[in-house]
């Protein structure tokens, strides 16, 4: 399925207010949806277990090429946390407390 530009004609005034609040809405859903998913244990420890996978709270240091594989990693675990704390941070804080003691 395409996606349809938000906007049809950029120089008219009342698409363009109309094509950001889509997108405000649009962003307020994502949140929504990610604080329904937080609001369950089990939510939070598929998360946690996906940051950990990705070592947000580790190095990316190696002695090889796989340097790069775990930026990548890192940075998708960093988009996870960042999405969390854009919802409500205090989920974050909820999330280590859980969590706390494990090794990441």
């Amino acid at each position: 399925m395409a996606n349809k530009p938000l906007v049809q004609n950029s120089a008219d005034p009342k698409q363009i207010k109309a094509a950001k609040e889509k997108e405000r809405f649009s962003r307020e859903s994502e949140l929504n949806d990610l604080v329904t998913v937080l609001n369950t244990v089990e939510g939070r420890r598929v998360l946690w277990r996906l940051m950990s996978h990705c070592g947000v709270f580790g190095s990316i240091f190696e002695q090889s090429s796989k340097i790069y594989y775990n930026s990548g990693c890192q940075d998708v675990g960093h988009f996870i946390m960042s999405e969390i704390t854009e919802a409500d941070q205090e989920f974050l804080f909820v999330m280590m407390r859980e969590n706390q003691g494990e090794k990441t």
